[in-house]
């Protein structure tokens, strides 16, 4: 073959729906077949995982900074809501004297308003 085709080839490794990637993913299944029937499951995966290991090191340049987003993205941290105390007895009392004040303003006003009506009317 020439190396314009090797080259074709290659990049249809992977690529889905092409007769080179079936060719590649049936390679890959027989051979994880064979490890099966002749290891087993468990040294299969030990081998899986090894050799993910080894791709993950050879393969990311900051190991690190992968790790935390691959964390980040497995578990989002959480959005920090500020800690508020309880209001102190000084604070409580303000706030029911503000609230007696607004009531006591809208009862003027809802008394002024029904005086008004009254005197409106003949």
């Amino acid at each position: 073959m020439s190396n314009e085709r090797w080259k074709n080839f290659a990049q249809n490794m992977f690529r889905i729906g092409t007769p080179e990637c079936a060719v590649s993913f049936g390679v890959i299944a027989m051979v994880l077949a064979l490890l099966f029937l002749l290891l087993g499951f468990w040294q299969t995966l030990l081998i899986a995982a090894l050799v993910a290991l080894g791709a993950f090191i050879g393969g990311v340049k900051n190991k690190k900074e992968w790790l935390r987003a691959l964390i980040n993205r497995l578990f989002p941290p959480k959005q920090r809501i500020a800690y508020r105390e309880q209001p102190t007895d000084a604070e409580k009392r303000v706030k029911e004297a503000m609230r007696a004040f607004e009531h006591e303003q809208r009862a003027k006003g809802a008394a002024r308003s029904f005086e008004s009506k009254q005197d409106d009317q003949p």
